[in-house]
């Protein structure tokens, strides 16, 4: 029988500089920083948006997701042991970008329906940066959220996963590598799909949280994309 070498235990190191056993399973588990990087493109696509669209006060939202993302990296390279509060920051950023792309939304469908000081060029711009910002967002959102988080599901800290994947049903898994996981960027991928088909359609959310996430970022990526036809059509009309 094959063992699975990913959640199998670290054999003992003898040397003084042996790691804890804490930190080798740490190690083990999928690397944070294709999410840092894209919690920074979000941050700094937010703060643009909220300049232009005016949301005030224009710091708030992106320095509070600025300071969660430096904490997050901190307690990442730290080497003291993991606790709750790491956990906590990082759902909380998530929560702080999600918080943000509603605000900035709900402003943008002001200025279009409303009026705005911004031309109808600047309109259409920053309504396509937030449906690509959005779906960063998501991204970040389905891979913490899905079985707890990346440290969580190598663990196996949870009994059932949040997404399937088509990876990880039995008819399929002689198509894919053995213990086979999702990455960043396969949660990008089911942001992307969900976002431009407004439902799921690579992986199925199985718990009430997923689909709750899920129906969320299909209701936003419908809007912003309704509102953005809306205002390309009025360009295009002159």
């Amino acid at each position: 029988m094959t063992q699975d070498r990913r959640h199998a235990p670290h054999p003992a190191r003898r040397d003084s500089g042996a790691p804890a056993q804490w930190r080798r399973a740490l190690l083990g588990a999928e690397s944070r920083w294709p999410a840092f990087a894209a919690a920074a493109v979000i941050v700094v696509g937010q703060s643009l948006l909220a300049s232009r669209l005016q949301l005030q006060p224009v710091w708030l939202l992106p320095g509070i997701a600025a300071v969660l993302l430096a904490t997050s990296v901190g307690f990442y390279i730290s080497p003291a042991e993991p606790s709750r509060i790491d956990r906590v920051v990082s759902v909380g950023l998530a929560a702080v970008l999600v918080i943000a792309n509603i605000g900035s939304f709900v402003l943008l469908a002001r200025a279009v329906f409303l009026g705005s000081t911004l031309t109808p060029t600047d309109l259409l711009a920053s309504g396509v940066a937030l449906w690509v910002v959005n779906v960063l967002v998501f991204a970040i959102v389905y891979w913490e959220l899905d079985g707890g988080g990346p440290e969580a599901r190598l663990e196996r800290r949870h009994d059932f996963p949040d997404l399937v994947f088509p990876q990880q049903q039995a008819d399929q898994e002689k198509l894919t590598a053995p213990a086979w996981e999702p990455s960043f960027g396969d949660y990008l991928y089911v942001a992307l799909t969900n976002g431009t088909a407004f439902s799921p359609t690579d992986a199925m959310p199985y718990t009430k949280r997923a689909k709750f996430a899920m129906g969320v970022q299909s209701l936003l990526s419908f809007a912003i994309a309704a509102i953005v036809v809306a205002r390309a059509v009025n360009i295009a009309k002159g």
